[in-house]
């Protein structure tokens, strides 16, 4: 079983090979013996995480992965600026480059080069009119999230009023006047932007004139593209993010989506008929047009998919949302409630009781009070107060969500069963209460941690839960009678 602490090397892996690889040849880099239940864990881990794909091997030889970055270094991207772009001479990032960048880069972060040299980064002032469709593969969700972290005026006016957005707004754009206006650059000519560098996120633009692409390419182009998406949905579902989706169709289609003569994925969304954008919960995922996207077949919360212990044995078996860090938060929180001993925390902590758990519950108690009386030598309540308060609220949501699910699933009723979407709201209000407690709590250098976000994101996060639990407790009472009819029609006499 692979080990924590090659985690660092596994991602830097990732990172930097460019060249299919096999997963024992992986292992044998990572110092991991290439065990049966080591490649099997290792091709589980990719395959969930979205962070490699697999070439099948029909030949009786090892199978192919190639990842991300080697799957996009060198190949081209097609961006279509606007007019207002050329007029201006600039090129606004926006999500143009979803999924040939590196999402954990922000679009101000990234590298632009003609002719080898750098190009400079400047401020314009945009409306939502003209940014929104730029940023529409981050989902409109998430759009006002990301011009708040393009620059500090934008953090204050975003922040300022949750519902509105301001008339006009300044963004980062790339200087590009030496391309326009070096090459008579016109409206429908393109930019051909070339991947140089994954992990620092270097782009290579070059220019293509309107009349030198193939019509007739780029409408088989647009077929294919549309093609593997929809397979993607076929195969993957909604998956994480729109830039997952994007990706795993680009993988899919690798062999003839990788060309100049494309046209890229937001001018895609609008020839389309069977593709477009859908509400999935909170968030938005490339689906079939006018189709709602399924919720996930089961209620199922464990974060934890290969156990390294008997704790995360016992937290997988129950199948909390819980792992080792968030149970350091719940830890935390106790201390800063001042309570004594950690039975409440154990309630807090798993809010379902039957048979199953009589074996689990010793072993998560014994692991807790390990920790808890390791972090109490240390816990200083007055340096964590500030922390604390926020913490205590995420950690709160987070309860109250598992106790809700755990509630509705005692009922007999599939996630499919709840309407308008209640139960990937649920789902992905979980998902976002967890990454913001280890945020609170684990934030890494690379990754400062943002307070004001978070203080900001838990007032929405509760009202988005208070207003989703209401309208499901409104219909369950029905819910519950129609199966409970279904079940009694299909019991033999």
């Amino acid at each position: 079983m692979m080990k924590e602490y090659v985690e660092d090397t596994l991602m830097q892996f990732l990172q930097t090979r460019l060249e299919p690889f096999t997963i024992t040849e992986l292992l044998e880099i990572l110092g991991e013996p290439a065990s049966e239940a080591n490649c099997e864990d290792m091709a589980n881990f990719f395959i969930f995480n979205q962070l490699s794909y697999v070439d099948p091997s029909f030949n009786g030889l090892e199978e192919k992965w190639i990842s991300r970055s080697g799957l996009f270094t060198g190949k081209p991207l097609v961006i279509i600026p606007e007019k207002f772009e050329i007029v201006s001479g600039i090129m606004i990032p926006g999500s143009r480059f979803v999924p040939f960048a590196n999402p954990s880069l922000l679009p101000h972060e990234l590298i632009f080069e003609y002719k080898g040299k750098k190009l400079d980064s400047v401020r314009v002032d945009v409306t939502p009119d003209e940014i929104y469709p730029i940023y529409r593969l981050f989902g409109d969700e998430y759009t006002p999230q990301y011009l708040a972290l393009d620059n500090e005026e934008n953090s204050e006016l975003f922040s300022a009023d949750d519902y509105e957005d301001p008339v006009s707004f300044p963004v980062t754009a790339i200087d590009v006047r030496d391309l326009y206006w070096g090459t008579q650059f016109s409206p429908g000519d393109r930019i051909v932007a070339y991947l140089r560098d994954w992990v620092q996120g270097i782009f290579e633009l070059t220019t293509l004139s309107a009349s030198s692409v193939d019509p007739k390419k780029q409408t088989e182009w647009v077929r294919d593209f549309e093609e593997n998406l929809m397979h993607s949905f076929e195969i993957g579902g909604p998956g994480a993010s729109m830039d997952e989706q994007l990706s795993f169709a680009w993988f899919l289609g690798q062999e003839t989506l990788f060309t100049e003569h494309a046209s890229n994925a937001i001018e895609f969304l609008k020839w389309s008929s069977k593709v477009s954008i859908e509400s999935y919960g909170v968030e938005s995922r490339l689906w079939f047009s006018n189709g709602e996207i399924p919720a996930q077949g089961s209620w199922n919360m464990s974060m934890i998919t290969d156990p390294l212990n008997m704790t995360e044995e016992a937290l997988m078996h129950l199948a909390l949302p819980l792992n080792i860090n968030l149970i350091e938060s719940y830890i935390l929180d106790a201390l800063f409630r001042k309570e004594t001993d950690i039975s409440l925390l154990m309630e807090r902590m798993i809010p379902v009781r039957h048979t199953n758990t009589a074996f689990c519950i010793p072993v998560i108690a014994r692991a807790v009070q390990s920790r808890y009386k390791r972090s109490l030598a240390t816990f200083n309540w007055f340096a964590d107060h500030d922390i604390g308060v926020l913490r205590n609220r995420y950690i709160s949501l987070h309860e109250g969500i598992a106790r809700f699910i755990f509630s509705i699933q005692q009922t007999g009723l599939s996630p499919e069963q709840i309407p308008d979407q209640g139960a990937v709201v649920l789902g992905q209000l979980m998902s976002h209460t967890v990454t913001a407690l280890e945020n609170l709590d684990f934030s890494s250098s690379d990754s400062p941690l943002d307070v004001d976000a978070l203080w900001e994101t838990i007032e929405g996060m509760e009202d988005s839960f208070f207003e989703t639990k209401t309208a499901i407790q409104e219909v369950l009472p029905m819910l519950t009678k129609q199966r409970f009819s279904i079940i009694k029609k299909e019991t033999p006499l």
